[in-house]
């Protein structure tokens, strides 16, 4: 199916809450327009492009829920779907955080689709990975990478008269290049919502220029050390603490890093350092997000931490009005920005003495999620400074670290920038500077290029 406007949606939703039978109904519609290309060992591979739409149906009978998803939507085919969902509701177990279904919502304007994006071509995107493979083979080394782009439109309706329709658009591009001696690695790459704020180029440089300097790495010992982290890297440690750490209802029943620092959160004192702050903002020019969640719940502009001290927690309707005590609905961030700083990677190198400097980290693991310490590995270039120059590039570490320390250790702050993450890649809605931190636990080495 071609990309859905607001009236299609509305006149298929309109349809399926028609044959709809039972007390409350949500349906959900997800088109999605897509492209890819993909090369590795300085070839092309593959090109492919997709066209989905799946129709999904939840039917509530009180307590009891079933759902059901369709990627047919002729008038059988919609009514099969929610026949399913009921027959499937009938005999479902009670589900006693069954929260009414919401009446209609007022919601921000969306800005996250470009249409230029929905237009990218094949052509365009081998025209990427012909110039990095060219680039590449120049610099005597191997490159593997990915194009993707998509259009989406997101949609929710119910039986009580909501309706919620945005559209959104991304591209995104991710490289890898490697020394044919296997010793230097480097990686580049990023997204965006609209062509204007993507520029490939860099990302291609980046990536080959860091396989040149990370070739022939030295062992250092483990050990703390004075660290630079990319904002690729400070976007991935804040990433992971936010997942179940920022959760009211983990909060509230012990689960969550920030319940053994109840009374410091209750009270308003820093948690972070007073640098810090954190929040959501559904219309970021640069870094825009959705604005509804999944139920049609409006996603608003809200901070989370504020110059080190928390603000709010993720809080879904259940839990606001079951939980330990009342709070509003608050759903889980969208988009995550950080207010950054004016200090650049120069001047951070130049003001340490002996440290080093991580492009990249990889193989993120929760080591203890009540401490919110972590795991994980370097890649894709690792150096040292001394004296205020980078002087060598060094082996990988393993390293066990906790973002809260890191996010207290702040000697330095860069400018924030869209970033995608060892995790995430399109559809990452992250803008995060690079820091400066001291005192950053690297464990153990590691044989990983």
């Amino acid at each position: 199916m071609s990309f859905l406007s607001e009236s299609e949606a509305r006149q298929i939703t309109e349809k399926v809450l028609s044959y709809a039978k039972a007390p409350a109904t949500v349906v959900t519609l997800n088109p999605v327009r897509a492209g890819n290309t993909r090369f590795s060992r300085n070839e092309a591979q593959t090109s492919g492009a997709t066209e989905t739409m799946n129709v999904g149906v939840q039917s509530i009978y009180g307590l009891k829920k079933g759902a059901s998803t369709t990627d047919q939507y002729d008038d059988r085919s919609l009514l099969e779907c929610v026949q399913r969902a009921e027959e499937l509701a009938r005999f479902a177990p009670d589900d006693k955080e069954t929260m009414p279904v919401l009446g209609p919502q007022k919601y921000l304007m969306g800005n996250a689709y470009s249409p230029d994006v929905e237009a990218i071509t094949p052509e365009w995107r081998a025209k990427i990975a012909a110039d990095a493979i060219e680039k590449s083979r120049a610099k005597g080394l191997v490159a593997a990478g990915f194009v993707e782009h998509q259009a989406t439109a997101n949609v929710v309706a119910n039986s009580k008269g909501l309706f919620a329709y945005e559209k959104e658009s991304g591209v995104a591009y991710s490289l890898t290049a490697r020394s044919t001696d296997e010793t230097g690695s480097g990686w580049g790459g990023g997204t965006a919502n609209r062509l204007a704020d993507f520029d490939a180029g860099s990302m291609t440089a980046r990536a080959l220029d860091l396989a040149v300097r990370s070739q022939k790495p030295v062992a250092l010992e483990p050990g703390n050390y004075t660290t630079i982290l990319s904002p690729e890297c400070v976007a991935d440690l804040t990433l992971t603490m936010f997942f179940g750490g920022f959760n009211a209802r983990n909060y509230d029943e012990g689960r969550s890093f920030l319940s053994q620092l109840s009374k410091q959160v209750e009270g308003g004192e820093k948690i972070f350092g007073e640098k810090v702050t954190i929040y959501t903002d559904p219309q970021h020019p640069e870094n825009p997000s959705n604005v509804f969640d999944g139920e049609g719940f409006p996603i608003k502009k809200t901070e989370w931490i504020t110059e080190g001290v928390v603000k709010t927690m993720a809080c879904n309707r259940y839990w606001a009005e079951n939980g330990k005590k009342k709070r509003e609905p608050q759903p889980f961030p969208a988009n995550g920005i950080m207010v950054g700083g004016k200090t650049s990677i120069d001047e951070m190198v130049a003001s340490t003495k002996r440290g080093l400097i991580v492009a990249r980290l990889w193989y993120i693991r929760p080591l203890d999620p009540q401490t919110c310490l972590f795991t994980g590995l370097t890649r894709d270039g690792l150096f040292l400074i001394e004296n205020g120059k980078i002087t060598k590039p060094v082996k990988n570490f393993r390293w066990n670290e906790t973002p809260v320390k890191m996010l207290r250790n702040i000697e330095a702050m860069g400018p924030s920038r869209r970033v995608i993450t060892s995790e995430q890649d399109l559809g990452s809605n992250l803008f995060f500077p690079a820091l400066k931190v001291t005192d950053f636990t690297f464990a153990s080495l590691s044989d990983a290029v």
